[in-house]
């Protein structure tokens, strides 16, 4: 019994090996594309799910992956931004396409607060908190928004004296001004549609994602 218990146990070792193999080969093969079809991007990782190998095997196409960008220079601005991308379906006779795409473009917080044209912008929570009134004694939160191609950060209140006062209750010039300080374009690469926009303590996020998107194309567009 135990020879027995042994044997299956070594059996099963040697599977996980060559699934991790499996894992480990299409992982790179990934990779390897990415850095042909986006050459600016760099720290360029890739990962297939462990689970997904038998029917990669078999399928004529890859069933998901995720692929970690630690720098990319937007095409516009030159900004620096790492990406965050899943995707699914990726066709083995051409790995560039795959059947459904979203990206996760980070701008990293201190450049967010760099090139803020607010005084003394600071990240605090999911908002942008900036001085506000005479002599900066206020403070205003700013949340950003996505509409029509335009990125902007939008008013939502401001405290004086630890009194807050909601935007609703504010003059609309105040929120024109505004947004018409922060506003930027933003264009999505073709095939893609930008989904949301948020901010944390390690950013700018914006979410967008897309179906039958070639990987170069994305390059190409951000």
């Amino acid at each position: 019994m135990k020879i027995k218990v042994i044997a299956a146990s070594a059996t099963g070792l040697v599977l996980l090996g060559g699934a991790l193999g499996v894992q480990h080969y299409i992982s790179s093969q990934i990779t390897s594309s990415v850095e042909r079809e986006i050459p600016k991007a760099s720290g360029v990782t890739a990962s297939v799910p462990l689970a997904d190998i038998p029917s990669n095997l078999t399928s004529d196409s890859i069933k998901s992956a995720k692929i970690n960008i630690e720098s990319f220079a937007l095409k516009e601005s030159g900004t620096k931004t790492s990406l965050d991308i899943s995707v699914s379906n990726i066709s083995k006779s051409k790995p560039t396409q795959v059947g459904s795409l979203e990206v996760i473009a980070t701008i990293p917080a201190s450049t967010i607060t760099e090139l803020s044209e607010f005084n003394d912008a600071q990240i605090v929570g999911n908002n942008l908190q900036v001085s506000a009134g005479a002599g900066g004694l206020g403070r205003a939160l700013l949340a950003p928004k996505y509409l029509n191609g335009e990125l902007y950060f939008e008013l939502k209140s401001i405290s004086f004296l630890d009194e807050e006062i909601p935007a609703a209750s504010l003059p609309a010039e105040l929120q024109d001004q505004i947004k018409s300080r922060s506003q930027r374009s933003l264009t999505p690469p073709k095939g893609l549609k930008v989904k949301s926009v948020s901010l944390s303590s390690k950013g700018l996020s914006v979410k967008m994602f897309g179906n039958d998107v070639e990987l170069g194309k994305l390059g190409t567009g951000l």
